[in-house]
C-alpha cells in the first residue's frame, strides 16, 4: 500500500529531529531509518540546519546557562536534541523543553544550574509578554474597589540557591550561597527590562493569583502597609 502523504510527512519530520539525522549516531535511533526516496546527504544537512537554527533561540534565552555549561555544552546540546524533539519553533516553546529537561538532569555542575536554568526562563516569558503588550491589556482589567492581587506580569521562582548574583554585572565572579530563596522577576512600572528582586519567606504574593478583598486577608495594619509597599514596587495590584 502507497503510504499516505500524511504519513510520509510524519516520518520525514521525525527523521529530521532525531539524534541520527543530525549528529550521524547510531544506536536507538538507527533503528528508525531515513524515509525512502530522499537524498540522505540533503536530509542530513537540513536537520543540522534546523538544530543550529534552534539551539541559537535556546541560547539566546540561557546565555548565563550555558556560560556555566563551558565545555559541557555541546554533550548538553546533544542529549537535549535526543531528548526533546521539538513541538514547536516559537522561542517560549523551545526555551520551556531546555528548561524542562536540564530540570529533569539527576545531577547538575554547578550545582546551582538548575536555579539559573529556570530563572532565566522565567526572563524570557517576561521579556515576551513585555513585548506582546500584555500587561497594556492588562489595564483595562477591573476589579472592586479593595481588592488586591500579585502583579500579573511578575513570576515566582523559589531556589535553593541564592542566584542573584550570576544576573549582575561580572557574573563570572560570582558563587552563589545555598539557601532558600524566593526571587521575584518582572519588569517594572515604566521599566523596560526585566529585573529580579528576593522576596522574604511569606505568602502573601503566593496565593495573590487572582483579585482578593484586602479585609479577607486580615485588618493587621501592617498587612495594610506591607501590600501598599509591594502597590508601590510594582510587586501587587490594588484597586482602592
Amino acid at each position: 500500500m502507497v503510504p499516505r502523504l500524511l504519513d510520509r510527512q510524519i516520518s520525514l519530520l521525525d527523521y529530521l529531529t532525531s539524534a541520527r539525522a543530525i549528529f550521524g549516531t547510531d544506536g536507538p535511533a538507527a533503528r528508525d531509518p531515513p524515509p525512502p526516496g530522499f537524498d540522505t546527504g540533503l536530509l542530513r544537512l537540513e536537520a543540522c540546519f534546523s538544530h543550529e537554527k534552534r539551539m541559537e533561540k535556546i541560547t539566546a534565552a540561557f546565555p548565563q546557562t550555558f556560560r556555566l555549561l563551558g565545555k559541557d555544552q555541546s554533550e548538553i546540546a546533544r542529549k537535549f536534541a535526543s531528548a526533546c524533539p521539538p513541538t514547536g519553533n516559537g522561542r517560549i516553546e523551545n526555551a520551556r523543553q531546555f528548561c524542562e529537561f536540564i530540570a529533569g538532569q539527576e545531577q547538575t555542575e554547578p550545582p546551582y544550574l538548575r536555579d539559573v536554568t529556570t530563572c532565566e526562563f522565567a526572563l524570557a516569558k517576561v521579556r515576551v509578554a513585555f513585548e506582546r503588550g500584555e500587561s497594556d491589556r492588562l489595564k483595562e482589567e477591573h476589579a472592586a474597589a479593595g481588592s488586591v492581587r500579585r502583579a500579573r506580569g511578575l513570576i515566582l521562582r523559589k531556589c535553593e540557591y541564592d542566584v542573584r548574583r550570576i544576573f549582575e554585572a561580572a557574573p563570572e565572579n560570582a558563587v552563589p550561597v545555598r539557601r532558600n530563596t524566593l526571587l521575584a522577576i518582572l519588569i517594572r512600572p515604566g521599566a523596560r527590562n526585566p529585573q529580579i528582586f528576593e522576596l522574604l519567606p511569606v505568602g502573601t504574593l503566593v496565593v495573590l493569583d487572582e483579585w482578593t478583598e484586602t479585609a479577607g486577608l486580615g485588618c493587621a495594619p501592617e498587612l495594610d502597609a506591607m501590600l501598599r509597599e509591594l502597590a508601590e514596587h510594582g510587586l501587587a495590584e490594588m484597586r482602592l
